[in-house]
């Protein structure tokens, strides 16, 4: 019930609906939805390096969090190619920023299969763990994803999910979600505006 209404909110702020009585300065941007506390960052995970990954591990920096998986074949490619560009626009505030990757697939996405995928970016640190542990990171932040099986493919199966990245202050909590189809330059804007 919660990712349903997290989509529909999404949706209204993409359409400059939401957040009417805030101030300017902290009024979402199209695109943009500021979070609130039933939205957490708690994970327990482990890195693509196969070291262990806890939300406490990150603590001092924001984190740019984007939920995929490395078999999706056109969004989770297109919006790991918007966070590249986000952190180029960032020039050398990158370094303040944490990106993660965070997979759907655990079945599939082993570290060395996430380093593999992630190699053409250093700063992107991919994160996997068991079922239950991804499961608890995805309904911290209410993500939605499901197995779809696929019969007549040799995948067997794909992952239907919600595709969005989540901003958190430095000292993780989450602060909005963004669309995935915004320009990297907006995307660079809203987390210097967000979190510098």
């Amino acid at each position: 019930m919660r990712s349903w209404l997290t989509a529909l909110c999404l949706s209204l702020v993409g359409l400059g609906l939401g957040a009417c009585e805030q101030g300017a300065a902290d009024r979402p941007a199209a695109g943009e939805m500021a979070l609130n506390s039933l939205f957490d960052a708690d994970f327990d995970l482990i890195d693509h390096h196969g070291e262990a990954a806890t939300d406490e591990r990150f603590e001092g920096k924001p984190m740019l969090i984007y939920f995929g998986f490395t078999s999706c074949p056109d969004v989770c490619p297109a919006a790991l190619g918007t966070m590249t560009a986000s952190l180029d626009r960032l020039d050398k505030d990158a370094e303040k920023v944490q990106p993660l990757f965070i997979t759907v697939d655990p079945k599939r996405d082993d570290p060395q299969r996430l380093s593999d995928h992630l190699a053409y970016d250093s700063r992107i640190l991919g994160l996997t763990g068991s079922e239950e542990a991804l499961a608890a990171a995805r309904d911290a932040m209410n993500i939605f994803a499901q197995e779809m099986p696929l019969p007549d493919s040799a995948m067997g199966y794909t992952m239907d999910h919600q595709s969005m990245f989540f901003l958190t202050d430095a000292g993780g909590t989450p602060i909005v979600a963004l669309k995935d189809n915004l320009p990297p330059e907006d995307v660079a804007a809203i987390i210097k505006r967000r979190v510098f």
